[in-house]
């Protein structure tokens, strides 16, 4: 199989044509992240511009809008730091270093990701239990609310950690391969 993949012809690419591939606006994962973000965010804003009669926002003080507006563009600004994390994956003039790089904001971009999840959890909750009588039927429906939150945040620091521990596997494997 080797010997077949060896002897195979490849076509040489140009520079410019290499170049011209992994330009942001040709990049095809870009572009789908590009789509993503700008419905997440066009989401975001519908949100925003009807939650105040929508969601009676006029009913509630100033500091649970606040903490609504707040939460809603913390996740506008962590899809848009999402962007530019996806956006500059090289970290250094090797594969090695580079990975090494990605590797040290990914690690960081995780933690963001879980907090930013959170507060935006707490915001939402927040907000809509403000000034709302607490029965026992609405404390259970909070505790499912909260469990399934806390379901949510492991699946993702899960997923997280997953992409990290192929990475940092990759990475181990390059470094093995350059000793040899």
């Amino acid at each position: 199989m080797k010997n077949l993949w060896a002897g195979q012809p490849t076509e040489e690419k140009q520079k410019e044509a290499l170049a011209l591939m992994l330009t942001e606006k040709s990049h095809p994962i870009l572009k789908n992240i590009r789509k993503q973000l700008l419905l997440e965010i066009s989401s975001w804003l519908v949100i925003l511009c009807v939650y105040y009669s929508m969601f009676d926002g006029q009913m509630r003080p100033w500091i649970a809008n606040g903490v609504f507006i707040m939460s809603m563009v913390q996740a506008i600004a962590f899809n848009i730091s999402g962007y530019l994390v996806a956006r500059n994956l090289i970290h250094g003039d090797n594969l090695v270093t580079s990975l090494s790089g990605y590797l040290i904001s990914l690690k960081r971009f995780k933690w963001t990701s879980l907090f930013s999840r959170m507060i935006f959890m707490g915001g939402m909750l927040f907000f809509f239990l403000y000034g709302l009588d607490m029965d026992i039927r609405r404390v259970l429906a909070v505790g499912f609310i909260v469990v399934v939150s806390a379901g949510q945040l492991w699946f993702l620091h899960s997923q997280w950690s997953l992409k990290i521990d192929k990475l940092t596997s990759l990475q181990t494997n390059l470094v093995d391969t350059n000793n040899r």
